[in-house]
């Protein structure tokens, strides 16, 4: 029997490759992309303002009102500057963000400013109202308190009879003068000597001539007095203003003294140094029809006794 030999047989030819599959033009614009690589590392932060604005203007509401705490009055306004610059300063230190520094700086000064202002208006408060507790009048206060009035007759070293010059039924002739101290427990020491020359009862033509707002209503006429007084205080003080002169009509009725700035009057005379003397004129718009019947009065401030100076009323 015949056998073939198996290995005489060729081997079995491989199968043919698949050819690669043609990807059509422009299908690439289609494609999905890839995917993006993985994140890797921190995130990223946001970025940081290099300025915190509520913190510098904690700081420069703290300023102000530390410079307001010293006022008196408008340390009220310090104390409500400060306050807003502690509430924005906290809020300051409360943002994401923002650097502290200037928040940390305005907090604390807008406190010390506050605790200084609420301080001072409380000492101003009280000490105002001691200072009205101490000196008063009759229910009234002032500012200065101060003795009797004392008159010494034109040519004396002596004072006075009791009572002289003390009402407009007793004046002091003109020439005397008139010691007005303020009280022992003044430390100011404020103080004035003042003597009343002779009047004259009709100087309006002069008055109109240096004084242009001359406003005289019917029947009436200036008159001027010669006044020399003398700073007997330890302060420069004005005379126009810590005088008050009155011209006092036959009938009593007190007509008192208006300010007239005019060349040679005692307004003009300013601030008069510790001993030293100056002489002004006082001017007063009388009743014409009174004549030579009245009499002039001065006191020291608001509260003292007055001192009458001319002729017996009615005379």
């Amino acid at each position: 029997m015949w056998v073939s030999n198996p290995t005489s047989f060729p081997p079995p030819e491989a199968p043919p490759t698949p050819p690669a599959p043609v990807t059509p033009v422009g299908s690439t614009l289609n494609s999905p992309p890839p995917p993006y690589p993985p994140l890797t590392g921190a995130p990223a932060s946001r970025p940081t303002s290099r300025t915190n604005g509520l913190g510098i203007a904690s700081i420069a509401l703290g300023g102000v009102a530390l410079v307001l705490a010293l006022i008196p009055i408008l340390n009220v306004l310090g104390a409500l500057a400060a306050l807003v610059g502690v509430v924005l300063g906290v809020i300051g230190l409360l943002q994401r963000g923002k650097p502290k520094l200037t928040a940390i700086i305005g907090v604390p000064v807008s406190v010390v400013s506050l605790a200084l202002s609420v301080l001072l208006v409380v000492l101003y408060a009280v000490a105002f109202t001691g200072w009205v507790d101490t000196v008063e009048d009759d229910g009234a206060s002032y500012l200065i308190t101060e003795e009797e009035p004392v008159v010494f007759e034109p040519d004396s070293s002596e004072p006075a009879d009791a009572g002289l010059g003390l009402s407009p039924d007793n004046p002091a002739p003109f020439g005397s003068t008139v010691h007005f101290r303020s009280a022992p427990d003044d430390f100011l020491g404020y103080g004035w000597d003042v003597t009343l020359g002779s009047p004259t009862l009709d100087a309006t033509a002069e008055v109109a001539a240096g004084y242009p707002y001359s406003d005289l209503e019917p029947g009436e006429q200036y008159a001027s007095v010669p006044v020399t007084v003398t700073n007997m205080g330890s302060l420069r003080a004005t005379p126009a203003v810590q005088l008050k002169f009155e011209y006092v009509t036959s009938g009593l009725q007190v007509v008192e003294k208006r300010w007239i700035n005019m060349e040679g009057t005692i307004e003009t005379l300013g601030g008069v140094d510790p001993e030293a003397s100056e002489t002004g004129n006082v001017v007063i718009d009388i009743p014409t029809a009174d004549g030579d019947r009245g009499v002039w009065g001065v006191r020291f401030y608001m509260n003292s006794q007055t001192v009458y100076f001319g002729a017996p009323t009615g005379n």
